[in-house]
């Protein structure tokens, strides 16, 4: 099958653990995604909003990530996860000479450009210089993370939008979930939603059965064009069922048994992703 995930912090674990990308014990591995015919993976470089030195941080798991992925057969696609390593305009050239194709805007906390879940800060004046520096490099601003202000102001402010690991907030209520309207204002803009795998946020520690509830309600409300997955691999500690690549057949086969048939579940896996990313 074909696959596309938006989100996993494989980057992360390989430079925290100091191992290989292609036999190890991770989610996401080279080995494990042999079973797939075509795969794109987004690779995000995390910055802890308690980070002592981001700008470091972000270049040891980027170059890393790129040397540890070479001759695997996979479409990486390289992001960025909290901006705290942005501290001028200057650095997003440095982005871009590393292909960095989205970045989120923060972590959980604030940082210089805008507020995250755990805080009420909204988009700051440096944040905007961002995003439109972002915009004119075709950059992705990704959503997930954001606070509710500051999601609203952002939204005024970037070109190409989408959020790469969250879930639906009307099938379980939590602060990273999406309400029914922002996940139609993504979609009015052509955005993309990647259902994130983290127990917490589906709502359930059965994992194939919230993954299904959350597509399902975004079937519901029409963003049939507009789904994907975001896994958060390596992310986040996730249920047994679903703990790395190598379940996503076996996901594929259970949402067939619920009745969402294969032209859709092949959007949600691959074509709406890939479209999007398109763009950039």
């Amino acid at each position: 099958m074909k696959y596309f995930d938006l989100h996993c912090d494989t980057a992360s674990a390989c430079a925290e653990k100091g191992i290989g990308f292609n036999d190890n014990s991770l989610a996401v591995s080279a080995n494990k995604g042999k079973i797939f015919t075509e795969w794109y993976q987004c690779f995000a470089v995390f910055i802890n909003d308690t980070s002592i030195d981001p700008k470091t941080e972000y270049r040891k798991q980027i170059s890393g990530i790129k040397y540890k992925i070479k001759d695997y057969g996979i479409n990486p696609i390289f992001t960025l996860e909290n901006a705290l390593p942005i501290d001028s305009i200057d650095f997003i050239n440095e982005l871009v000479r590393d292909s960095i194709s989205a970045v989120t805007l923060t972590w959980n906390g604030e940082n210089m450009l805008a507020g995250g879940v755990d805080t009420d800060a909204g988009l700051k004046n440096f944040g905007r210089c961002v995003i439109h520096k972002l915009n004119e490099h075709n950059i992705a601003v990704d959503l997930s993370h954001l606070n509710r202000k500051s999601f609203y102001e952002v939204l005024g402010e970037a070109e190409i939008i989408f959020a790469s690991h969250s879930c639906c907030d009307k099938t379980h209520h939590h602060k990273r979930n999406l309400t029914d309207e922002q996940l139609k204002l993504i979609a009015d803009r052509e955005g993309i939603i990647g259902v994130c795998f983290y127990p917490e946020f589906l709502g359930t520690k059965y994992a194939f059965e919230g993954v299904w509830r959350h597509i399902y309600h975004m079937l519901n409300i029409g963003l049939e064009n507009n789904i994907a997955i975001g896994s958060d691999f390596d992310g986040a500690t996730m249920s047994a069922e679903l703990d790395g690549v190598d379940k996503i057949p076996e996901l594929y086969r259970f949402l067939i048994s619920k009745g969402i048939g294969n032209d859709i579940l092949n959007k949600v896996f691959f074509e709406n992703a890939k479209k999007f990313f398109k763009k950039l």
